[in-house]
């Protein structure tokens, strides 16, 4: 070896000890290792929450026949159970009817059908010029007839209720024999029924339906929902509603009982603890007018905002999450959980330790909260992370930790769930078990259904996730109606 190249590898041998040597001095040794991420900023972007949406609890009114049937067939009673004395010409009588077993029924069109059979009977005085002679001849008389009315109700937008009715009368045959001679007394019976007994009947059956005091029976349920039903005490949960407008038809009938059919239009949200809208009226209006329409589509739409607390979620995952994790086949150890909301994204902030490479640090991870509907939970799939370095002993850490961050973020990832099947369970049950059947003062019950319950896109406060559920089924409110004497 020539001397010029001893002095050539000398140098270069001087080099390589030289590099190896300031290697060996950056390398990072124990606590040198801290990997940080800068913190993404603690704001939540607002986002508007889904409309309410209108929902119609159907009220069905219900005046069953039977009490106008009774009612009408005692005061008939009454009103004929004097005589009724009359003079036709040469005929003067006096005449007793007696209504038997009144049949009154409805029809699907809303009509009232009554059919009123009478036995009648009494006599006959007639007086007959016979060769220049006033003859008088009185009979007994006896007989039946049929009384048949027919009577067509309708409510209006003032909730006032009209009638109009139509009737007629058929009389059997009833004659007389008067010194041989035959004389019908059909014609006089049947002016007195029309002229006596119709326009009694029909006032009575008219004045019973008409002055039903409807409008202060709904107005009195339609001031009863504005306050609120409290489905549990603790947690707090309350069903608001907010009535806006009352839709109707007319009226119709199953034969026995007179249906009033409306749909009162309301905003309907559940309050679940301190998360109320403020958007709704609380102040009571008086009692619209009604819209008519030819059907009606009852439903109800109910929107129940469930929010978790960023803190609550940290509760219960912080047992999950923050413990050893083997990762990589190294044990890294990790501490303070902290959540918030990011702009759209939920963070979270975790500190790390793994002893075998000496390294330690925080990292954020930022994703989106998704909602589980089969495992009825909240979780964050696809975290991303972002590391800011500052220098080559910051790249060597995250060159090192190029397999470990992604295990790392699936871990957390796995652990953080947090479980709504408690919070909707007692929601379900308890609204189930008051609709089930409700009662609003003595007449009026409110009865409905569950039938779905989805939940709506999920939104980010200042103070947790906000998941408003939409829960979807049917509500009916049933309204005894009765007549009485004492209400005319």
């Amino acid at each position: 070896m020539t001397r010029q190249t001893k002095i050539i590898v000398s140098v270069i041998s001087v080099g390589v000890v030289f590099i190896c040597m300031t290697l060996f001095l950056l390398m990072p040794r124990g606590s040198d290792l801290a990997v940080q991420a800068p913190a993404p900023p603690r704001e939540v972007t607002p986002i508007p929450l889904p409309p309410p949406v209108r929902s119609i609890i159907a009220v069905k009114a219900n005046l069953p026949i039977h009490e106008v049937k009774g009612l009408a067939e005692s005061a008939l009673r009454d009103y004929l159970s004097k005589p009724i004395q009359r003079k036709n010409g040469a005929i003067e009588y006096a005449i007793t009817l007696d209504p038997t077993s009144l049949t009154m029924m409805g029809g699907m069109d809303g009509t009232v059908s009554v059919i009123v059979p009478f036995q009648f009977s009494g006599w006959a005085r007639v007086s007959k010029k016979i060769f220049g002679q006033v003859v008088q001849k009185r009979e007994d008389i006896e007989g039946a007839a049929t009384a048949s009315l027919t009577l067509t109700p309708t409510l209006n937008s003032d909730w006032r209720i009209t009638a109009k009715t139509t009737s007629d009368i058929s009389v059997q045959r009833a004659e007389i024999e008067i010194l041989g001679i035959t004389i019908s007394v059909r014609r006089i019976l049947t002016e007195l029924v029309r002229e006596a007994v119709l326009p009694k009947l029909e006032n009575l059956i008219v004045k019973y339906i008409t002055n039903i005091d409807l409008k202060t029976r709904v107005a009195g349920l339609w001031a009863r929902l504005y306050e609120p039903i409290i489905l549990n005490k603790e947690p707090p949960i309350a069903l608001i509603i907010e009535p806006l407008e009352i839709l109707a038809q007319q009226l119709s009938s199953d034969g026995q009982t007179l249906f009033f059919s409306f749909g009162v239009e309301t905003y309907i949200q559940v309050n679940m603890g301190n998360i109320a809208v403020d958007s709704f009226n609380s102040t009571v209006t008086g009692l619209p007018n009604i819209g008519f329409v030819d059907a009606l589509e009852s439903g109800y739409q109910i929107m129940a905002p469930i929010e978790i607390t960023y803190a609550a979620v940290e509760n219960f995952a912080k047992p999950h999450v923050e413990k050893t994790h083997k990762l990589k086949g190294m044990d890294t150890f990790v501490k303070n959980l902290t959540l918030y909301g990011s702009g759209t994204q939920l963070a979270a902030g975790i500190e790390f330790s793994m002893p075998s490479l000496g390294a330690e640090g925080q990292l954020y991870l930022l994703g989106t909260p998704v909602h589980d509907p089969t495992t009825m939970a909240v979780s964050v799939t696809e975290f991303d992370y972002t590391l800011t370095t500052r220098s080559l002993l910051l790249d060597i850490a995250q060159a090192v930790g190029e397999g470990f961050f992604p295990d790392l973020r699936a871990a957390v990832e796995e652990e953080l769930i947090f479980p709504l099947e408690d919070q909707l369970t007692i929601l379900h049950k308890k609204l189930a078990d008051v609709i089930a059947e409700h009662r609003i003062g003595s007449s009026v019950v409110l009865r409905g259904t569950i039938d779905t319950i989805t939940p709506e896109a999920l939104y980010l406060t200042q103070t947790g996730v906000h998941i408003p559920f939409r829960l979807r089924g049917d509500l009916i409110c049933e309204v005894s109606l009765n007549v009485s004497r004492g209400s005319h």
